[in-house]
């Protein structure tokens, strides 16, 4: 499963909920950052380091974690691999 979080929001506690319920109930997923293209390259990492820390507070250890944006491809190539990897298993 992909949970999508859009890079531009902190942490909200319905998304931080429904992360930690994945986890519970045994569910495999990974975080997609969404809209990378409304933030600069600095920005858009310090977002996603924000937000993994605050995930770290819960989690022993943290789900795979991919950025994205349809508007200019950013992280489509690492997302089908990661597509194509899963299917392998």
């Amino acid at each position: 499963m992909f949970v999508l979080i859009d890079i531009r929001h902190s942490p909200q506690k319905i998304d931080v909920e429904f992360i930690t319920w994945l986890g519970e109930n045994n569910i495999p997923f990974a975080i997609i950052f969404t809209k990378a293209d409304k933030l600069g390259k600095v920005a858009a990492k310090k977002n996603v380091a924000d937000y993994t820390m605050e995930l770290k507070k819960i989690w022993e250890e943290l789900p795979p974690v991919l950025v994205s944006s349809s508007v200019d491809g950013t992280g489509q190539d690492e997302i089908i691999l990661f597509i194509e990897n899963i299917n392998k298993t």
